[in-house]
């Protein structure tokens, strides 16, 4: 069965792509709003690169109030291991089988529909057991309004 997504698009609001730059295994990522503004979030993606140590990776996406994990979206459920590059994508579609999974996604992480964050809100990224040696970068796809 193919799931419909609800439309969230309104007057007023506009599509934001925001970057995320590469960043050490060992540092978290948080994604926020910010005052006055409020973001629907639509899909994203992280590309992880892990350096030659030993050690199992888990790229980790995760809703936060700006300080306590809300709701954890769960991780990628086979670890990245030593030099290799995995993806992971976030999205509000349901993944209908491994055709869905695009070549340039790994794992997919479905979003709670709708995902909206407000103010101090975030969108955290981290990778579990992450090492200063890993690098991820990516992107992540909103709809922005002012409140």
């Amino acid at each position: 069965m193919v799931k419909t997504p609800l439309v969230w698009i309104a007057p007023g609001g506009r599509k934001r792509t925001i970057a995320i730059a590469a960043t050490g295994g060992d540092v978290t990522t948080n994604l926020s709003p910010g005052t006055g503004k409020r973001w629907v979030v639509l899909y994203g993606k992280i590309i992880l690169v892990a350096d030659a140590n030993a050690a199992n990776r888990y790229p980790a996406w995760f809703i936060t109030d700006g300080t306590t994990v809300i709701l954890d979206l769960g991780k990628k459920n086979t670890a990245v291991t030593a030099g290799l590059t995995k993806s992971m994508g976030i999205s509000t579609r349901e993944s209908e089988g491994a055709e869905d999974v695009t070549a340039s996604l790994d794992s997919e992480m479905m979003l709670p529909e709708p995902t909206i964050l407000e103010g101090a809100d975030q969108l955290r990224i981290t990778i579990l057991a992450g090492l200063a040696g890993d690098s991820y970068s990516g992107n992540v796809v909103v709809m922005e309004y002012d409140v």
